[in-house]
């Protein structure tokens, strides 16, 4: 992907959340602890931000930083996520929650 579409992409979706979150730049800037401006050269595309940004950005949408990037990986990785999350949408909630647990489990070990 160009960058110019890859900053663009980064710039609608903070500021698609930042709209949803009835947010000023100002705000995301005092929430944030960036400048205003910063804020308003991502939105427009002119910046991306670096990975620090993205964290607080998504701190102050109370989002994970997958829903602002998940757009921006190729088209197989994201078909592959996809396959897995329709498998586990037919699920049961009993089977869903004993996933949830074997994986919890793992990542504590």
């Amino acid at each position: 992907m160009e960058k110019k579409n890859f900053n663009n992409h980064i710039g609608k979706v903070v500021q698609e959340y930042r709209l949803k979150n009835n947010l000023t730049q100002n705000q995301v800037a005092e929430l944030t602890g960036l400048e205003p401006r910063h804020i308003s050269q991502i939105e427009r595309g002119f910046s991306k931000g670096s990975i620090d940004t993205l964290i607080k950005l998504c701190n102050a949408f109370h989002i994970t930083p997958d829903i602002i990037l998940f757009d921006l990986l190729d088209d197989d990785i994201k078909n592959s996520f996809s396959i897995y999350d329709e498998k586990f949408k037919k699920l049961s909630k009993r089977d869903k929650e004993t996933i949830l647990h074997f994986i919890d489990y793992f990542l504590s070990k």
